[in-house]
């Protein structure tokens, strides 16, 4: 079984991997084009940015309605209960944390990203609340509808959520910068929603709205942090 021996391997990972960009990141700081882009304003919730998270949580919502959605959850679980019975492990635990702890690495390494550290704290935890908020809101409203109860698991998957919450924060933070290693966390997001599958403790539905709502939930969290800082100003 996995244990917290797991972060002590991980953590320095992440500082090596980061670390390898803060050369090629030393010379953005001085191009003109890059400052423009950090410092002008952003518009988080626009509509193609929208659409992904979306309709993953509109496939999850769309359960009671669509009895396909239901049918490939069974189908899915049925799969798993019968080819990997005894597959077990809690990697998942911590893996949810990898995307957004690795922000904290590329401050420790001065990596050049579109925020402070003091600012990635309150984004960091402002989107841990509003991704909580909603997910306990949308797991009370399942709690009363019998086909979000067929499996004896719960409506969406908070780590999936949560990873997702995090791999998001490491795209709006790079995105600009380094556009293809933007998108590393989602390969660690994804991997954990298919642990959450394999290990039996969610369906597909629930894994897909957990995404939708992690991602939905740190793009909010930019969104209002940036109106609040040009009030500020």
């Amino acid at each position: 079984m996995i244990n917290k021996r797991l972060l002590i391997l991980l953590l320095p990972f992440l500082f090596t991997f980061y670390s390898t960009i803060v050369k090629a990141q030393n010379g953005l700081k001085t191009d003109p084009s890059y400052s423009s882009k950090v410092n002008n304003g952003r518009p988080y919730l626009k509509p193609s940015g929208l659409i992904v998270p979306g309709a993953l949580l509109i496939y999850g919502g769309l359960k009671p309605v669509i009895n396909g959605i239901p049918k490939l959850d069974d189908r899915i679980m049925a799969h798993v209960q019968a080819n990997y019975p005894d597959f077990h492990t809690n990697a998942a635990d911590y893996l949810m944390w990898v995307p957004s702890a690795s922000i904290y690495a590329m401050d420790a390494f001065h990596v050049k990203t579109q925020h402070t550290f003091k600012e990635h704290i309150i984004l960091d935890a402002g989107s841990i609340l509003v991704t909580g908020a909603i997910g306990y809101g949308m797991r009370k409203i399942s709690q009363h509808i019998e086909v979000y109860n067929t499996h004896n698991t719960e409506f969406p998957s908070g780590h999936t959520a949560n990873v997702f919450r995090g791999a998001e924060i490491v795209h709006q933070e790079l995105k600009f910068s380094h556009p293809v290693l933007s998108y590393s966390g989602y390969v660690v997001a994804t991997g954990v929603g298919l642990l959450r599958i394999y290990t039996k403790a969610h369906l597909l539905s629930e894994v897909l709205a957990g995404a939708g709502l992690g991602i939905l939930s740190t793009k909010l969290t930019y969104w209002v942090f940036g109106k609040v800082k040009e009030k500020s100003y």
